[in-house]
């Protein structure tokens, strides 16, 4: 399960990475693995993302709308 997890599923710091190579002004953070873990807090995904993304960053949640 966890190469799985690994394999199918984007690093957020990737994410990030991505999102600023792209120009992107709004990075919205979704389908998060390991879903729903106490020892990962909202900050630390969106911590992640910012070590290479300077826009505004989002952090979904379920039925969120944007």
């Amino acid at each position: 399960m966890k190469k799985h997890l690994i394999d199918s599923h984007t690093a957020v710091e990737d994410c990030g990475r991505v999102a600023e190579a792209a120009g992107v002004k709004t990075l919205v953070l979704s389908h998060l693995v390991p879903a729903e873990d106490p020892a990962v807090t909202d900050q630390m995904w969106l911590d992640a993302a910012r070590t290479h993304f300077r826009g505004t960053l989002i952090l979904a949640k379920d039925l969120m709308e944007i």
